[in-house]
This record gives structure tokens, sequence and C-alpha cells, in this order.
């Protein structure tokens, strides 16, 4: 419950939302894979996997399954196109969105291999026409390996930058400058990582700049192709539906299919389209150490350093789960070491895994954009079923040993995915340290239960139902306390709590302010109609429901137009209108409803009424600042 906590702090309203909308996706490593019963044949795997997707209306499935170089399975299950019932075979292609970045990585380490870049090399050398500001520039570059593991600080993308509404593709610098808003250091690079795609769009623009050729043509000739992926493509545009799959969406009992929107920037980030056939290829190369067909395409040190995090303060702490070069790990099955990508977006979800050193791995997608952790489950269990659980990295103690005194306290989130949006995530997404007898180390967060932790070494720890260290503690250069937690890799910094909990106690104030605000939409007509006040303060109890409902428009136009079409927010249109005028109209009628209240105070006939509606109005109003301070009123997405 405690990294489903983290999860939910990272919820977005955007295509990749990190890696938190990927997580969300794929919540099977969120506790350890535990089936009693793994499936004992393929045949009865498949069958499993056929309930699961008629549970969670997913049309199709790709499936791709490897132990060492014997493939399992590789084909698909399902219907690719709802409407002509066609079957999703071996060679159906389906959008795989941000596993798109562990290709783009690739090509990266490709070039590193022939010593065309180097992960230390600095943005500022390599591209200085690139037009990013990082204030610790002199001490703290950004670097190759930064944009890799996320770990520049940058935005990540804003609203209307996520799809190209336009008829002309983006290439070269220009597809960096679509970013430009997003490319601001909030941290000292290499401090901690935080999901940001425009930096594989940067990514994307150094493989043209340093191979010579558009990106496409790159993955295609130098990495794609090299390992065998024939089917796949790039391909911002989609030109022949045929060999694709539709993404849909589930509603009132029928699928409704979403367009083949086309991606913004270069592509680098999430343009990829692939197939079982081909990933099961891929998952070759990745068990065989970098060799395909019997043939080494990239040295299996590069595998390695693919596989490593070298750039975060957790890391150089000796912590290492998070985000590396282009994928993430998933340290949560009892026998398995997971590590891959994750892809959502377009009515497609989809998730790569695999284990070099048990040799095992899975590629699965669904055109239904549903959650997979079900499938996830169930395919790792069977892939795992004849091995051993790992066993912890125990140190011999029964105990947490001492921690000093200077670590505990409270703590709260640094690397928040977006500035404008994840200022409830420093609010509510802090965690307390503490120590609980017999030298147990807790970490509390503020809802949901505290999280036990047993000691690894040094200063590292992990969770009861892990085996691998998830969690460290260090300092940073100017000695302030840190701690990195779980697999958000949430990096957090030691705090006093005092300012924290008064912003949320106001914040909870703020909220029931809304509920009581919301009831006396209902309440004040019958007050009025029963004469217990009279018909001039109609309006006066009205103003605090309308202004709440007026945000809550705004946030329910804003959140569904995310999930069915993100290009409204490209322009101003009657869409990006309503969540302008509705989220200023929150702000405006909370200040006219605290107004009125001043003017009418004196004709209000009872003192609870007169508390009430003063507790009403001062909080929306507190909200309406909140809100303003961080460009939440009057939201403008079309010029984000």
């Amino acid at each position: 419950m405690q990294f489903i906590h983290h999860l939910y702090s990272f919820t977005s309203m955007r295509k990749r939302v990190c890696l938190i909308l990927l997580l969300l996706t794929f919540c099977s490593h969120l506790v350890p894979a535990q089936q009693n019963h793994p499936s004992a044949t393929l045949t009865e795997l498949l069958a499993e996997i056929e309930t699961v997707m008629q549970q969670e209306h997913m049309p199709g499935l790709m499936l791709s399954m490897v132990v060492k170089d014997s493939v399992v399975f590789s084909g698909g299950l399902g219907v690719s196109v709802v409407e002509t019932r066609k079957k999703v075979d071996g060679k159906t292609l389906f959008h795989v969105s941000s596993i798109t970045k562990m290709f783009t990585a690739l090509g990266i380490l490709k070039l590193v291999e022939e010593k065309k870049l180097h992960l230390q090399d600095k943005l500022r050398d390599l591209a200085p026409e690139v037009p990013y500001q990082n204030a610790w520039e002199a001490t703290h570059p950004v670097r190759v390996v930064n944009l890799l593991e996320h770990s520049t600080g940058f935005d990540d993308v804003h609203l209307n930058q996520v799809y190209n509404a336009t008829a002309t593709d983006l290439t070269g610098l220009a597809a960096v400058n679509l970013y430009r808003s997003s490319l601001a250091t909030r941290w000292k690079p290499g401090l901690a990582s935080s999901y940001a795609s425009p930096n594989y769009t940067i990514l994307g623009y150094l493989l043209e700049k340093y191979s010579g050729q558009p990106w496409s043509q790159y993955m295609h000739q130098a990495v794609l192709s090299p390992l065998g992926m024939q089917h796949s493509d790039v391909n911002l545009r989609i030109r022949d539906e045929q060999p694709y799959a539709r993404g849909y969406r589930f509603a009132d009992g029928t699928y409704i299919s979403f367009p083949f929107f086309v991606p913004a920037g270069n592509g680098a980030a999430g343009a990829l389209h692939t197939c079982a056939n081909d990933m099961t290829r891929y998952l070759r190369f990745l068990l065989n150490h970098g060799q395909t067909n019997g043939r080494p395409w990239l040295a299996p040190k590069y595998l390695d350093t693919m596989e490593t995090i070298h750039s975060t303060a957790a890391a150089r702490a000796g912590l290492q789960v998070g985000y590396a070069l282009g994928n993430l790990t998933f340290y949560r099955h009892p026998k398995a070491d997971f590590r891959g990508h994750t892809g959502l977006g377009d009515g497609f979800a989809s998730l790569v895994n695999y284990d070099r050193r048990r040799g095992v791995g899975y590629a699965i997608a669904n055109n239904g954009g549903r959650g997979m952790w079900r499938i996830s489950v169930l395919i790792e269990d069977f892939l795992t079923k004849d091995f051993p659980a790992i066993a912890p990295g125990v140190t011999g103690r029964q105990t947490t040993p001492p921690v000093p005194e200077a670590y505990l306290g409270y703590y709260t989130p640094v690397n928040v995915w977006s500035e404008q949006w994840g200022f409830l995530q420093r609010l509510t997404g802090g965690l307390r340290l503490t120590t609980q007898g017999q030298g147990k180390l807790l970490l509390k967060p503020l809802l949901g239960p505290a999280d036990t932790l047993e000691w690894v070494e040094g200063t590292l720890f992990r969770a009861r139902q892990e085996h691998q260290a998830s969690v460290v503690l260090g300092s940073t250069d100017d000695g302030t306390a840190f701690l990195q937690a779980h697999n958000t890799h949430q990096y957090y910094e030691q705090t006093s709590y005092l300012p924290i909990l008064m912003q949320q106690i106001l914040l909870g104030l703020s909220g029931l302010a809304m509920g009581l605000a919301v009831v006396g939409l209902a309440g004040w007509p019958l007050l009025v109609g029963f004469k217990r006040v009279g018909r001039n303060l109609l309006l006066l109890g009205l103003l605090p429901g309308l202004a709440v409902s007026a945000g809550l428009l705004a946030f329910r136009v804003l959140t569904v137009t995310d999930y069915e079409n993100r290009v409204a927010f490209n322009s101003i249109n009657f869409t990006s209108l309503t969540i302008f005028w509705a989220s200023l109209g929150f702000g405006v009628l909370a200040i006219a409803g605290l107004v009125l209240l001043i003017r009418q105070w004196s004709q209000l006939p009872q003192a609870w009424l007169r508390g009430v509606l003063a507790f009403t109005s001062f909080f929306l109003v507190y909200l309406t600042i909140m809100f303003l301070v961080h460009g939440w009123i009057g939201l403008r997405v079309w010029a984000l």
C-alpha cells in the first residue's frame, strides 16, 4: 500500500505520466507476485489470459515469451480491429509508446561503442544550440547520462505538446524547440530522476547529429534492422492501417476507437510500433547478452551499462532501484529481478520485462488501454514456476542497526514530475522515518500503513516483502539528509514538518469547505423556500457551490479530454476555452461569494449560517490563491 500511495501522488493527466502512469498500469510489481498455483502448461496460461482479457475489456493482446533462447510463445490473442474482427497474430503492430525509449537508449549506446559519444559528455559541448537553462551548469552540467536516466531535472511534456495537429512533422532542432518551456532544470542535474520525455527528444536529436541520419532512418538501419525487427517502425504517421492494431476504450458496453494520433517531437520518446515476433527477437537479443543470430551487435558490457543507474545521489549511495538507461527496475517478484519499460497511450498499454540472469523475458501489449498487472502476474509466475525463490541479501543480523538520529524525521518529495501539477505531491506525499522497538525502522506516509524496513548494508534497507534493497539514506553536499524509496525512485529531503502540517490542515479544511459548498447548492434553496432566509440571500448561498461546480467542470473536461482527444489542448477551441473559463470561474465566483458575504453579513438571521458561509468562503478563496500561484486559475492549456 505504501507504493500505491507514492504512485497515486504521481498520477497525471497526460499521455505518459511519467513513470507514474507508466507504473500505475502495471501494478503487479507493487507486491510480490504470489500465485498459489501457477499455470502448469502454456494452454492453461493462455486460457487464463483470455479470461482476464474478457474481464478487463481488452479486444486484443500481443504476447511474446522467451526462456533463454527458446521461444515459449510469439503471437497474439483476440482481435486487432473490433469492427472487422481481424485477429491478432505475430506480425500485428501495436503502438508501444514509451517502450521506444529502450531503443533510443540502445541507439545512443551504439554510438558510445563506436566512440562517437560518451555518457559523461556535456550536452552544452555536444549541442550548444539546444535551448535549455541550468542554473548549476558550472558545477553540475547536463550530461548524456542525465538525459538517459531522466536526472536532468527538466519538466515533463506539457498538455499541449503531446500530439502534432499539423500536417508537418518536426525534425532536427525544431523537434527539441517544441519543448523549450520544459527545458529548465528544477534541481541540480544528477540529484534525482524524474520522468520527462523531452530528455529523449534531445537524445533523438543527438542521434541525428552524431550519426548524420534522421532519427527514424538511424533507428531502422542501425537498431531495428540489425536486431531482426523487420516489421517494426517508428513512423510518426500511419499511411496504411492494414498491419496495425487500433486502440480502443470501453464505455457503455461498447468499444470506441481512437484515431491514429501523430506524436509531437521527433518520435524518440514514444513512436515505436512493434509486434510479437519482433519483440521475441528483441528479448532473445537481451537474454543472449547482445547477440543476434549468433553474432554480437552490442558488447555485453554495454548491456550491463544500460542496466546500471549511474547519475543519481541514490545510486552514488549504493541504491540500484529506479530508472537506468532507458529501462526501469521491477524488483518485487520473489523469483526474478525483472526490469524493462512500460508504455501507455491512445488506447494501448504495453510492457516488456526481462531478467538476463534468470534468462526469462516477456512482452505484452493490449489495444484496450487497460492495465495489465493481472496478465503480467500470470506470465511471470508461469515463466518462473520452476525457479527457486531469490534469497534476500541478509547480513545475518536479526534487527536493524541503530540509525543516526540525524536521519530520523520528516521527508518531503523533491523530484515532482511537474511544477505546475506536482505541488500537491510535495504537500501530501511526504514520509516520516522513525524507529519502533527492537531496532525496527518505519517509513510512514501521510495515509496508509507504515513500511517496516530491514537493514541490508550501510544505509541500504528493504521492505520486508522484498529481496533487494529499495531504500537508501544519505546526505547532500550541503549536509541535508535525503531518502530515496521504492520503485517510484522518489527522492525526498528532510525538512521541518510543522509548516507542511499547517498546509495539510488548510488543505483538509478546504476540502471540507468544498463539500459544504456543494451541499449549499441544494440546501440553500430549501432555506429560502421555507422562509428561513430571505430571497435576497439566495445568490449568497449559491455562489460557493457554483464556484466548486465550475472547478469540477474544468477538471472533468480536462481529464476526459486528456484520455480521449488530447489534440484539443493544442489550440483555442470549445474544449480548451471551457477549461479556461470554468477554471477562471472557480476563482471569480469564490471571490464574489466572499465579497457578497461581507456586504450582506448583517442580513443573515442565524449565527450558524454566518459561520458556515464564512468558513466556506474563506477556504474557497484560500484555494483560489493556491491555484492561482500554480497556474490553475484561468488555465490556458494551449499556451503551457
